[in-house]
């Protein structure tokens, strides 16, 4: 079973509902891989295997924002933190 990279994005405000996490970059080709995060900000994306990530999040009213994961044998959990937008 391959790794997942699950986490929760938050904004000024608390958490962001209905943003979208996709993977940029990978240590593999992938698929278009992405996810919408829930009412309550979280979201888990599958990964190909251990390596580095980058993923990348969109919201509306908020700037995008990038992440680095590097993801070993388990599953990994990341918070990541947006800003608002202009």
């Amino acid at each position: 079973m391959r790794p997942l990279i699950s986490g929760v994005v938050m904004g000024p405000e608390g958490p962001v509902a209905l943003a979208r996490v996709m993977i940029e970059s990978a240590p593999a080709s992938t698929p278009d891989i992405a996810a919408l995060t829930g009412e309550d900000g979280r979201f888990v994306v599958g990964t190909v295997g251990p390596g580095r990530y980058v993923l990348v999040v969109h919201a509306d009213g908020y700037a995008p924002a990038r992440h680095e994961v590097i993801v070993s044998q388990r599953d990994v959990s990341v918070d990541v933190r947006l800003r608002r937008d202009g």
